[in-house]
């Protein structure tokens, strides 16, 4: 069977959305999470714009993503990430093949995997729009080594520094998506299964490597900060060479050649 994790917004609006949803069997609400349960399938609606789709019909798949998008804060480019799962008498996850077992409750346990697999999908956003940043402003480093300065007009750069600031502080403020969810603290009985997903998803590691990459970011903040400060510097100090210069004139007009 399969299972799709994606992310396509920065938030939803889940009590919006939990009344706009048809033909669902049961709905439960968790600390910032919904889930709709279906005749054959399930979705586990995350708060923070990502979504688990267990056995979803694909004709389906359409339809509810066209929903969300309408409760949807802050869209984003989709990002998406498909397994595949089955039934034992042992749960387990490994090489993104997800075992649940037979004895306990199915959507508890989907719930506790689902939120690794959200959390691990909107890591895989937080990486992409880095990356795009880092990757957008990788020139700017290698010009000032090559030229000494930055070849961009003062508001060129106060833009980007903007982007840059957007960008990390973006990524700060939901880093906390990342901990451990309430639901794992509530139900300790489900804690393997989701540290499971997460350890074969490596999301501490990847985590680790995210925060290196917003040490770039940040570097790249504050070199082109500098640059713009120095700018700023480089022209005052001209104004004043030019008063200074225009009080010499001045002075040998007035007081040297007689002229006034």
């Amino acid at each position: 069977m399969r299972c799709l994790s994606l992310s396509t917004a920065e938030i939803y609006d889940l009590h919006g959305l939990a009344l706009a949803l048809e033909g669902v069997d049961v709905i439960n609400f968790y600390t910032d999470a919904l889930h709709a349960s279906y005749k054959e399938w399930d979705a586990f609606i995350f708060r923070y714009g990502c979504v688990a789709l267990w056995n979803i019909p694909e004709e389906k798949e359409g339809p509810l993503l066209a929903l969300l998008q309408k409760f949807s804060d802050q869209p984003i480019t989709l990002v998406q990430e498909e397994y595949e799962y089955s039934f034992a008498t042992k749960p387990r996850f490994f090489q993104d093949k997800i075992t649940l077992s037979k004895t306990r409750s199915h959507a508890l346990q989907m719930l506790a995997v689902s939120y690794g697999l959200s959390q691990a999908i909107k890591l895989s956003a937080f990486e992409s729009r880095i990356d795009s940043t880092i990757e957008t402003t990788k020139n700017i480093p290698q010009e000032l080594a090559r030229r000494g300065k930055i070849a961009l007009a003062r508001k060129e750069i106060s833009k980007r520094i903007g982007e840059l600031f957007i960008e990390r502080t973006s990524v700060n403020l939901h880093s906390d998506i990342l901990d451990a969810p309430v639901f794992i603290w509530d139900h300790p009985e489900y804690e393997n299964l989701y540290t499971m997903t997460i350890n074969d998803l490596e999301l501490h590691p990847r985590t680790a490597v995210l925060n290196q990459k917003l040490d770039v970011v940040k570097e790249l903040f504050e070199m082109m900060r500098d640059e713009l400060n120095n700018r700023h510097s480089t022209m005052l100090e001209s104004i004043i060479v030019l008063l200074i210069m225009l009080e010499v004139f001045l002075t040998l007009v007035i007081h040297v050649f007689h002229l006034v």
